[in-house]
C-alpha cells in the first residue's frame, strides 16, 4: 500500500448546531481543513496517510492533532507556531446542505507553514503528495506548498492536487491562477470541481477543458466532482461518468475531501506502481469515492462526518440490491 502524505491547513470548523433559548445560532467545535479531511479520510479507511501543517499553541492546535490521531493520521510533521492562533472557520449551511465560510485568518497559523517545516525525509517517506490551493493564498504558505510540490516531483512522487478555491480567502487571483497553472505539469491526480474547472481552464465545457488541460499540462488523471450528480474522470482522451448515490444532505462540508481521500486510497491500494489509471478500475474506484462522499453529507462537521470501510461498502451494496430489483 503506497503512502500518502498531505502538505497545507488544519483548522477549527464551527458547524451550525441549532439555536439557543435567546434565538441565537449556536456552534459546535469540528476539526477541518480540507488536507487533513483527506488524511483522515485514507487513515479512517485503513491506509498511511500523515500531515504537514501548522496550528496555534493553544487548546484549538491540541484538539485537532489529538483528533487526528485518533483516526490514525501521523501527525509527527504538524508544527506550532507562536506568532499566531490556530485558523477558524465559521461554517453557513443554506437550506441546500450546501454551504460557505467566514474565516478568522489575519493571521492564521496555518498559513505560516515554512518551506523548512516541510523536509525532504518527509516527502520521500511517501509515494504520493497531496497538496490544495487554500495554503497557497497567504506567505510563507504559498512558497512551502509550491516547493513541496515541485520536490516531490523531481523524487518522482505522484502529486495529487486539488485547486478548493474560496473566494474569500483570495487576495490577488490572477497571481493564485498563475500559481496553480504553475505546478499543474507536474501533477498526475487533479481533483477539480465544476467552477473550479471553468477558472482554471476558462472553458465552459467540461470535456473540452479536461482535454485541454490534459494537453497542455500533460496531467494524466483529471477527476471532476460534481456534487448531487456524481463524478467523472477525463483519462487517456475518455470521460467516465459515474451518478451519485441518493442521500439527505445535512453539511456538505468535507464532502469533497471524503470524497477525495477515498480515492486516493483506492489508489493508494493499486501500490506505489500505479502510474496512471487502470480505465477498467476507474468506474469502481469513482462509485467507491462517491459513497463515501455521500455519506459525509448525511452528518455535520468534516472529520467527524467520515465514514468507514463498511459504512461505504453498505450504501454501495443496498444501491446495488435496489439497482436488481427494479
Amino acid at each position: 500500500m503506497a503512502k500518502v502524505l498531505s502538505v497545507g491547513e488544519v483548522l477549527i470548523d464551527f458547524t451550525p448546531y441549532g439555536i439557543s433559548d435567546k434565538g441565537d445560532p449556536l456552534f459546535e467545535q469540528n476539526a477541518g481543513g480540507a488536507p487533513a479531511n483527506v488524511s483522515a479520510m485514507i487513515a479512517r479507511l485503513g491506509g498511511q496517510s500523515s500531515l504537514i501543517a501548522k496550528v496555534g499553541r493553544d487548546v484549538f492546535g491540541e484538539t485537532l492533532i489529538r483528533t487526528l490521531k485518533d483516526v490514525g493520521v501521523e501527525t509527527a510533521g504538524i508544527r506550532f507556531s507562536d506568532e499566531a492562533n490556530t485558523t477558524l472557520a465559521f461554517v453557513h449551511l443554506h437550506e441546500d446542505g450546501d454551504r460557505s465560510f467566514s474565516f478568522y485568518r489575519k493571521p492564521g497559523a496555518d498559513a505560516l507553514l515554512t518551506e523548512d517545516d516541510i523536509p525532504d525525509s518527509a516527502i520521500g517517506w511517501a509515494e504520493i503528495l497531496h497538496a490544495g490551493s487554500v495554503s497557497m493564498t497567504k506567505e510563507p504558505a504559498c512558497s512551502a506548498t509550491l516547493s513541496a510540490i515541485r520536490r516531490a516531483a523531481r523524487m518522482g512522487k505522484a502529486v495529487s492536487f486539488d485547486p478548493n478555491i474560496r473566494e474569500t480567502l483570495i487576495g490577488d487571483r490572477d497571481r493564485l491562477i498563475r500559481d496553480i497553472r504553475s505546478i499543474l505539469p507536474l501533477v498526475r491526480y487533479l481533483k477539480v470541481a465544476e467552477d473550479e474547472l471553468v477558472l482554471i481552464a476558462d472553458e465552459p465545457d467540461e470535456e473540452r477543458a479536461c482535454a485541454w488541460l490534459a494537453r497542455e499540462y500533460g496531467i494524466p488523471v483529471i477527476v471532476l466532482t460534481r456534487g448531487g450528480k456524481g463524478s467523472a474522470c477525463y483519462s487517456e482522451g475518455r470521460l467516465t461518468e459515474v451518478p451519485a448515490f441518493p442521500v439527505n444532505a445535512v453539511d456538505t462540508t468535507g464532502a469533497g475531501d471524503a470524497f477525495w481521500g477515498a480515492f486516493l486510497y483506492q489508489l493508494s491500494e493499486a501500490g506505489p506502481g500505479e502510474g496512471t489509471l487502470n480505465l477498467g478500475r476507474l468506474p469502481d474506484w469513482l462509485r467507491f469515492a462517491n459513497a463515501a462522499g455521500a455519506l459525509a453529507v448525511t452528518k455535520r462537521g468534516g472529520i467527524p462526518a467520515l465514514p468507514g470501510k463498511k459504512e461505504i461498502e453498505r450504501l454501495m451494496q443496498g444501491s446495488s440490491e435496489a439497482s436488481d430489483g427494479l
